[in-house]
């Protein structure tokens, strides 16, 4: 009986200890902080037109960007104490604004211009070149060894770019190879350009981190890519001539009189990462990081492009769970583990700002957690129509077990959505785990976890307004993300990076 008696009083004790772990009422507490009227009423200020879509280093980013300081002050939240940070919450760092289309090819009298026969989504050429010979390689054949260093490729892809999920996966891995030859331009023939733009995000300027120009200028550039339009190589080789080439599907040198020049129209921009620190207890030395990039896209053509979703929603749950854990702190709960919610810039520009504090953190990377990133978290995509409540989750256990099981404990204790992993597919088309400011720490070994409602017809398009998030599943993702938060930065161990890490 004894025996018995005792094992009867350790089940009970170990059931009290799991009810706990599984419903934590000061999580509850803080959690209710975060309510739809007040992400709503952050997301109709930074997502109006009076911020001017927020484009990166201007002027409607920068008072994104002194909004979001405003409210972690009002939130009772101290200035960051670490070196290279301004005015209390801001990592600044310079990039280079290119514009767009300053490469264009000429043949004879005919200019064939970016966004009109020909596109590109990098520009390496930094002078003019005359082309007197394209070498046209059928996607199939085998690479001639050491026969192609310097030279200039046309390849022309057996399924047509743009087609399927993934726009670029049919060719991808073909140009990796080319751009490992040595070869200097891949010209890529597309049957239909226009078709394909209407699917990409093609921006009049793109931008670099000025370190990252300045390391460039020193290294060999990579091979130029420049999708063409088949009627314009039909033009500059002749139409019979590309017939023939690809008819015969063999390796052939195709003689053109081509001319490519390229024009410079750089500008120095500063723009800044916006950072709310909440020290931690017992364990401050290690921090939970939570990122939402506040950029968009700015104007175009006179028309302010607000960036709703992509990214207000995540700004401003980035707010609601700052000032829940500014709560938590100034009640006496504050959480064991620092937390770091930071606003970054510079995303619809190449993930900038996070790979800026990925090479200048502020605090150390080896004491980093865990990243979760809120990216697009206001809307339903096509797949989601008429689901129950849901949200797309990428990456979570690329790295670490302990990260993907603490997300699935917050969901299923709290807010009990559908949680997709579609796009968490290693071979995914559309490698959305790649294309949000969370890869920035994953490369770097940091378990990152990336919340995202998919894409719909208004991204990077002037009609992703407020008025179409829908405001109760923007609060349960933010709460989510609060909540997985919660228990990163306040259970017993840290997770731990159990998965090797991939480029």
């Amino acid at each position: 009986m004894r025996s018995f008696r005792r094992i009867c009083v350790w089940i009970g004790v170990v059931g009290v200890h799991v009810l706990h772990a599984q419903v934590d009422s000061l999580a509850l507490r803080y959690a209710a902080s975060i309510t739809e009227e007040d992400l709503a009423r952050h997301l109709f200020i930074i997502a109006s037109d009076a911020y001017l879509g927020r484009d990166t280093g201007k002027e409607g980013q920068k008072m994104a960007a002194s909004y979001l300081k405003e409210q972690f002050i009002q939130a009772g939240i101290s200035p960051v104490p670490a070196a290279g940070i301004v005015d209390g919450y801001f990592q600044p760092f310079e990039v280079v604004e290119m514009r767009s289309g300053t490469i264009a090819l000429t043949h004879g009298e005919r200019k064939y211009q970016y966004g009109k026969q020909i596109v590109y989504t990098e520009e390496h050429l930094t002078q003019d070149r005359a082309v007197a010979e394209l070498i046209f390689i059928p996607e199939r054949i085998h690479l001639p060894d050491d026969q192609l260093v310097g030279k200039v490729v046309l390849m022309y892809p057996e399924a047509p770019v743009g087609s399927g999920s993934g726009m670029w996966s049919g060719i991808r891995k073909r140009l990796d190879v080319l751009r490992a030859s040595g070869v200097s331009m891949i010209l890529v023939c597309v049957d239909d350009l226009a078709g394909l733009m209407s699917k990409m995000h093609v921006t009049d300027t793109h931008m670099r981190l000025v370190e990252h120009e300045k390391r460039q200028e020193k290294e060999v550039r990579p091979a130029q890519v420049i999708l063409v339009e088949r009627t314009a190589l039909e033009e500059i080789i002749g139409g019979r001539p590309f017939a023939r080439a690809v008819r015969k599907g063999k390796i052939q040198r195709l003689p053109v009189s081509l001319n490519v020049e390229v024009t410079s129209g750089d500008q120095l921009l500063t723009t800044e990462n916006v950072l709310a620190y909440i020290a931690g207890s017992d364990k401050s030395d290690e921090l939970v990081v939570l990122t939402a990039h506040y950029d968009h896209v700015g104007v175009k053509d006179g028309v302010v492009y607000n960036g709703a979703d992509d990214d207000g929603s995540g700004t401003v749950a980035m707010i609601e769970i700052a000032e829940a854990f500014a709560q938590a702190k100034a009640a006496g709960h504050g959480p064991r583990r620092s937390v770091l919610v930071m606003a970054v810039s510079g995303e619809e520009k190449g993930l900038l700002g996070s790979r800026y504090y990925s090479e200048h953190p502020v605090f150390p990377l080896s004491n980093t957690v865990a990243d979760l990133n809120i990216d697009m978290i206001g809307r339903r995509d096509s797949a989601h129509q008429a689901s129950a409540p849901y949200v797309h989750v990428i990456g979570s256990d690329r790295l670490s077990s302990g990260l993907h099981e603490a997300n699935e404990r917050a969901n299923k204790t709290y807010t009990k959505l559908d949680l997709d992993y579609t796009f968490n597919a290693e071979h995914d088309p559309n490698r959305f785990y790649y294309r949000s400011d969370h890869y920035n720490f994953a490369r770097k070994g940091i378990p990152s976890l990336f919340y995202f409602s998919g894409i719909h017809e208004d991204y990077h398009q002037p009609g992703d307004d407020a008025e179409k998030i829908d405001l109760d599943l923007l609060h349960q993702r933010t709460l989510l993300a609060f909540h997985t938060a919660w228990i990163l930065a306040n259970q017993e161990r840290r997770i731990e990076v159990d998965k090797p890490v991939k480029p």
